[in-house]
């Protein structure tokens, strides 16, 4: 058997009943590297010199006991595994002793126990060890997503999907909604960005591919905003079922591409115009070269090359409004104004 390292501090005032401890864990398979303390001072000064594996404690002692000892290591926040190991002890008070902190108890005429007894509190106390790693890796990794979520430019709302409960909120957020975060947190996500939440039997709904949602909302003095809210569901460790909101805000471009398309309608109108236009210029000339044609005199003649100049021009206008209109098709077809159909003059 291999033997096994283990750094054991022993409380116990009778050196005899201490070297029969250490001859149990040698039998057991460890190498024990033991020091003895007898009461408060030695306990003490033993703790602050490092770390210990197990701590094998008699119940009584001359002014000290096993109950001072849980208190005084607990106290100092140290999570080694203790065991009493007692000549006499009731089962009541062994039970006290190990909702103090005691992981076992074993009694002096049966150390068989002793070896077993250890391995199983070495295998919780690495559990819990284990067990705090993670919470704390946990909680840093959870503290650097809150970090983030204050620096990052866009607004970021992290809530409850069942209830909408505000949870996390970022400075953009107060910024988009000209609220302070007490008011955010005193809100539900469905009351801030109302219209751009939706729900099914009380589930959050989240769109599909992108999840993304705009919408328009109030501001805390009656502005309107215009924004893109992204969905996603989030676990947290406190909160498995939460979810963040990703918050812009899109009134510049809203209000560009307003602008943009009563640009476009307006350039539309006026090609309509000018179509009517050339339509009105064009019937009288040809009404004008028909009475021209009855005489043959040079102002007659000169009429015509005239208005066959001006026939011209509408000709070349004619194509730069066939040019025109496809740029408008092309425009229509990807920002949806109107309908359009060609007046009947127009050939290619």
């Amino acid at each position: 058997m291999m033997d096994l390292k283990l750094r054991v501090l022993i409380a116990e005032d009778t050196e005899d009943d201490a070297l029969l401890l250490i001859r149990a864990l040698r039998k057991g398979g460890y190498t024990p590297d033991t020091v003895r303390v007898w009461n408060a001072k030695t306990l003490s000064e033993a703790l602050s010199r490092g770390e210990w594996d197990i701590i094998l404690s008699d119940y009584y002692m001359p002014g000290f006991g096993g109950d001072q000892l849980i208190q005084i290591v607990r106290d100092q926040g140290i999570d080694t595994p203790i065991i009493i190991v007692s000549g006499a002890i009731g089962e009541e008070a062994a039970v006290e002793l190990v909702k103090s902190g005691a992981q076992d108890y074993v009694m002096k005429d049966n150390l068989i126990r002793l070896v077993p007894s250890i391995s199983r509190a070495l295998k919780e106390a690495e559990d819990r060890k284990e067990r705090r790693r993670a919470e704390e890796a946990l909680k840093e990794s959870e503290e650097r997503y809150r970090n983030l979520i204050m620096q990052i430019s866009e607004g970021i709302i992290i809530f409850d999907q069942r209830t909408g409960k505000i949870i996390e909120s970022n400075e953009k957020i107060s910024e988009i909604f000209g609220y302070t975060e007490d008011e955010i947190h005193s809100m539900t996500i469905d009351e801030l960005i109302r219209g751009c939440i939706k729900r099914d039997a009380g589930h959050l709904v989240i769109p599909e591919n992108t999840g993304l949602v705009e919408g328009r909302i109030h501001q805390k003095d009656g502005d309107k905003r215009d924004i893109e809210v992204s969905l996603s569901r989030i676990s947290l460790k406190e909160n498995p079922d939460a979810a963040s909101a990703v918050i812009r805000d899109i009134t510049d471009k809203k209000e560009a591409e307003r602008t943009q398309i009563q640009a476009l309608i307006q350039i539309d109108r006026n090609i309509e115009q000018f179509a009517i236009l050339a339509d009105n210029i064009r019937n009288p000339l040809q009404v004008i070269v028909g009475y021209s044609a009855l005489s043959t005199d040079e102002i007659t003649t000169e009429i015509v090359e005239q208005v066959n100049r001006i026939n011209e021009i509408i000709k070349q206008l004619d194509q730069g409004w066939i040019d025109s209109d496809n740029v408008r098709r092309f425009l229509r077809r990807n920002y949806s104004i109107g309908s359009f159909e060609k007046p009947d003059y127009i050939t290619q």
